[in-house]
Order: C-alpha cells, then sequence, then structure tokens
C-alpha cells in the first residue's frame, strides 16, 4: 500500500503544479479532497504498524535466556504507541 500511495502523492503533485490541469479541474475542493485521501491513508498506516506491535506475541515474552529476567516490550511500552497515534498526550 505505501508504494502505490507514494506513487498516486507523487502524481497529485505533479498535476497539481500544471496550470492547464488546474483549469480542467472542477473545483479546489478536488484537491482538497485528493489531499484528504491521502493523509487518512497515512493515518491507517501508522495504526497499522501499532496493531503490529502489539499483535507481535513476541513483544509479549520475557527473555529468559539472559541471567536476568527482561520485561517484554509492550510492558515498557504501557499503550504509549497507541495513545501516539491516536493524539493523546497522556503518558504515564
Amino acid at each position: 500500500m505505501s508504494e502505490r500511495l507514494e506513487e498516486i502523492k507523487e502524481r497529485f503533485k505533479a498535476m497539481n503544479e500544471l496550470p492547464s490541469f488546474k483549469k480542467l479541474a472542477p473545483t479546489e475542493l478536488f484537491f482538497d479532497d485528493i489531499d484528504y485521501l491521502i493523509q487518512q491513508a497515512k493515518r491507517v498506516k501508522r495504526h497499522k504498524q501499532a496493531l503490529e506491535f502489539y499483535a507481535d506475541e513476541d513483544n509479549y515474552e520475557e527473555d529468559k535466556f539472559n541471567m536476568f529476567v527482561e520485561t517484554p516490550l509492550v510492558e515498557y511500552d504501557r499503550g504509549k504507541k497507541a495513545r501516539k497515534i491516536l493524539g493523546g498526550n497522556h503518558d504515564h
């Protein structure tokens, strides 16, 4: 998805810079709509990354091969990734 998104962003940027295309475009709203959709796709990508972090079972396991038992990554994170993506400013 990110490769496709990058291609769309580049084409949109190039189109937006062409005076001839601006004359053909129905309204400025058209450009705002496309920009909005690009921003939403970026947001979905960030959400997916956070979900992948919490879905990864390795992030919940203690490292028992060291002399000391290490706390799982999720314990250190305590939801920080999710809050950051969702726009929350509640750091514990």
